[in-house]
């Protein structure tokens, strides 16, 4: 959400303070929880209230133009306020407390509800009026308005599915399923003094949660198809959020469950222990990302994210020599983590039909060996520490290279997947730096690293006038963390420059040293057909060296494959949509395995050996070798690594064969390349 809420500015003291001279005497004993429901409670009424207070005027015909648009844009964001506080109350209130309130209190889950069905009624007729002789930015702010007004019913019906479920004396009373067929103008048949019932009886505090509750109506467009009722996505960052945009297009509802708490603003998160290092958007993940969520580009470079051509604006150093940037060349993005995934954050969790829960910790997988039917979850952060079961149709894990979905299977009983593994004991450091641009209208540095030069730079800007420089070293030669011997260490590059840049740069801060470098890829693919309710994206299958910038590429790219499979009228079974995202994978893993297993030291089950293997890597050092002044190789070579082509294209085209074999080489230049 863009607009201000309750876990913006709530001052719990003040507002409590502000609230007590409202509280008959008789609930003066109010614990801080109940006082905390009434105070958002009351807050809600209010701005409730206003919002009818704008529709009613603009329903009545009593706006011009401009009063309609500031009506409406205000009745958005209120609207946006109303659904933060009740994610605030998630977040911040106990079950148990909530039930106890209610057992002295009386529910206030929406028995008295006729405000929301004259806010559903005005959205409606506003939304209904004028039809194609409306104004786009009319026809766009109601749009707006509706979607919030789904979003915040949806995120209301889930609060009181979390708080009260949905079992006979509960739900039929004040429960979800009887709210929801409240709101939707359904019978009820509630008893008298039904906003006065009991509290459930006791249940087990890790048995329910809004997944226990009816599923939501299918989203328009799927009726007569089959598909996942519920679907848990496990992490809440990149591949997690454009993994449950696509599956948001064939479930009923999605569940997002990320163990951080998001910011309001782009920042590190404590999860991706990599967002305060380099990342760069390949060609093929800008060209997926776009696909998958239009816009998106633009906005990043509205918001700062430099795009560059590649080796056009980039001094890259390949093999002993620069490579030429008159060649031809694709542009890549370089925003910074923390920017990027808010962008997507805010595109993807703007889908009324996803739900994220933040502060949610996976402990474990439900089901049995084969069959995976649900997660086990715990809140983070607090003093209690309740465990729930989440049922979902199928679950997602997206939680990165620390996944544990491995063990959690082995816990079930069920077979955990084979490993494949290429291991350097490469580690790398960042620091970001204040400087500005290198010389020859250079936008950054790029040395790559091979077995007979081991160590590697990788200098781009990022937004905010900010350098984000990376250097990596292979076991026993560790970038150092201190910003003056990081800057030292620059100085054994193969080349000067970089280290001449960065002695006149000034740090922003101490370097972060990441050492968790290895190829890993999990075969979830070979647990065969009988394995259900399992999906796996991501780093959590396919986890590559980062120092080759492609794991955003890889996650956008998995969410697409995705989507291809998902777009046939039969749902495919989830094996199959396994076995279409590690297909998609499968460049990026061949690339990465292929640079590592040359170098000295690497240790794995997967390092390419033998007669065969020696025989490509000379081949491919050929290949290299007319990267810097073959246009031809350069623009073969690039797309492999772009991802926008199969390495097997290296070997396979004529006119990359005839020249790698029978063409000699240009001069080395040591004198940085010129456009």
């Amino acid at each position: 959400m863009t607009s201000p809420n309750y876990a913006t500015y709530l001052k719990i003291d003040e507002l409590l303070s502000l609230q007590r001279p409202l509280t008959p005497a008789e609930q003066q004993d109010l614990s801080d929880s109940e006082r905390l429901f009434i105070v958002v409670h009351q807050a809600s009424e209010t701005l409730l209230s206003q919002v009818l207070v704008d529709l009613r005027h603009i329903d009545a015909g009593r706006c011009g133009q401009q009063c309609h648009a500031q009506r409406l844009e205000r009745a958005t964001r209120l609207v946006g306020s109303l659904e933060g506080q009740l994610t605030l109350l998630r977040h911040t209130l106990l079950r148990e407390d909530f039930l106890l309130f209610r057992d002295r209190l009386g529910t206030a889950s929406g028995l008295q509800s006729e405000q929301f069905h004259e806010l559903f009624g005005l959205v409606k007729r506003l939304t209904q009026r004028g039809g194609e002789d409306r104004p786009p930015a009319d026809s766009r702010r109601l749009s707006g308005l509706d979607d919030a007004v789904q979003r915040w019913r949806r995120t209301h019906l889930e609060l009181v599915s979390h708080m009260l479920g949905d079992r006979p004396g509960s739900a039929e009373t004040s429960g979800a399923r009887f709210l929801a067929a409240r709101l939707d103008g359904a019978s009820t048949d509630v008893p008298a003094g039904a906003d006065r019932a009991p509290a459930a009886p006791p249940r087990r505090a890790d048995a329910e949660d809004v997944t226990g509750s009816r599923p939501l109506p299918a989203p328009a467009g799927r009726a007569g198809r089959s598909g996942p009722g519920h679907v848990v996505v496990v992490g809440g960052s990149v591949a997690g959020l454009l993994t449950a945009h696509v599956l948001a297009g064939h479930a009923e509802r999605v569940t997002v469950l990320e163990r951080d708490q998001y910011e309001e603003a782009p920042g590190p998160r404590a999860g991706v222990p990599q967002s305060r290092h380099t990342h760069v958007l390949l060609t093929s993940g800008m060209n997926a990302l776009e696909e998958l969520l239009p816009g998106l580009l633009p906005a990043l470079v509205d918001s700062g994210a430099p795009r560059l051509a590649v080796p056009g604006d980039l001094g890259v150093w390949q093999a002993g020599q620069w490579i030429s940037r008159r060649n031809p060349s694709e542009p890549i993005m370089t925003p910074s983590r923390p920017l990027l995934e808010h962008h997507i954050r805010r595109r993807v969790l703007d889908d009324s039909r996803i739900h994220v829960r933040t502060g949610a910790e996976v402990t474990g997988l439900l089901g049995r060996p084969g069959h995976v039917t649900g997660v086990a979850v715990r809140d983070r952060g607090g003093e209690h520490h309740t465990g729930q079961e989440i049922e979902a149709d199928l679950v997602v894990d997206a939680t990165g290279r620390a996944s544990r979905a491995p063990a959690w299977l082995a816990d079930m009983g069920a077979q955990a997947p084979a490993e494949e593994l290429v291991e350097t004991g490469r580690a790398y450091a960042t620091c970001v730096f204040r400087a500005d641009g290198p010389p020859e209208d250079l936008s950054g540095f790029y040395i790559v690293p091979d077995a007979g030069q081991p160590l590697g730079a990788i200098i781009l800007p990022v937004e905010g006038d900010r350098w984000m420089v990376t250097l990596s070293g292979p076991r026993g030669q560790e970038p150092p963390n201190d910003a003056e011997d990081f800057v030292d260490f620059a100085g054994r590059l193969p080349h000067s420059a970089p280290h001449k840049w960065l002695s006149s740069a000034r740090p922003v801060g101490r370097p972060v040293g990441y050492r968790h470098t290895s190829n890993r890829r999990r075969r979830y693919d070979r647990l065969g057909r009988d394995h259900t309710g399992l999906l796996v994206v991501g780093d959590a299958l396919c986890a590559l060296n980062p120092v080759y910038g492609q794991g955003l590429s890889v996650a956008a790219l998995n969410a697409v494959a995705l989507r291809k499979a998902l777009a046939g009228d039969r749902t495919p079974s989830a094996n199959a949509l396994q076995r279409a995202v590690l297909r998609s994978s499968r460049s990026a893993w061949e690339v990465a395995t292929g640079a590592d297993s040359p170098m000295p030291g690497v240790t794995g089950n997967a390092v390419r050996s033998g007669p065969v293997a020696r025989l490509l890597t000379r081949y491919l050092d050929r290949v290299r070798a007319h990267v810097p002044h073959d246009p031809v190789v350069c623009s073969a070579n690039r797309d492999v690594l772009f991802l926008l082509a199969p390495p097997r294209t290296l070997v396979t085209s004529p006119k990359v064969l005839r020249r790698a074999l029978l063409s000699p080489t240009g001069p080395a230049s040591s004198g940085l390349p010129t456009p």
